[in-house]
């Protein structure tokens, strides 16, 4: 099993945000706030890349060469639909 290695942080958030992290953690039985938070930054990461990945297709889509079928588009279609 990989080992991840972690550092502690200190985050300020507003009691709103707050609030919204600990109630996610208890409807979702998430263990700790760090977990939310890794939850929360994974899903950032996930639409940045999906976002580079729709502008890699458009690019594709413009490309003069008719050969060039990335298939991007379909699957991000697809990733769009859950």
């Amino acid at each position: 099993m990989k080992t991840t290695r972690s550092a502690k942080i200190s985050v300020s958030l507003p009691e709103e945000w707050l609030r919204y992290v600990e109630g996610y953690r208890q409807r979702h039985g998430v263990t700790s706030r760090s977990e939310v938070l890794v939850r929360a930054l994974r899903a950032l990461r996930e639409a940045e890349l999906a976002e580079g990945y729709r502008q890699m297709a458009q690019d594709y889509a413009q490309a003069d060469e008719a050969w060039v079928d990335s298939g991007l588009e379909e699957t991000l279609d697809l990733m769009d639909r859950g």
